[in-house]
């Protein structure tokens, strides 16, 4: 994965790149976890989010699939779980 200009490109397993936006970041048991969404649709009425552990080392920041099933559901519903920003 890599950045330019804030937008992070995900490389998925078949090779297929895909250009994100960063629409949030939430932290869980210590870990932190980047939400992004497909670039041009973060004003989308309900964006698909893709959820990718967040890790800095040094001065380099990574972007890593959550590859343990178990931790994916538990921040996919702790994600969902979240009040939306655009409820009142």
């Amino acid at each position: 994965m890599t950045t330019k200009d804030e937008i992070i490109e995900i490389t998925a397993n078949d090779g297929k790149v895909t250009e994100c936006e960063l629409f949030d970041m939430v932290g869980l048991h210590g870990k932190f976890y980047a939400l992004l969404v497909e670039a041009g649709h973060m004003d989308d009425e309900e964006p698909e989010l893709f959820i990718m552990r967040y890790r800095e080392v040094g001065a380099d920041v990574f972007f890593e699939a959550i590859e343990d099933e178990d931790e994916f559901k538990e921040v996919s519903e702790y994600v969902e779980s979240l009040p939306d920003a655009n409820e009142e």
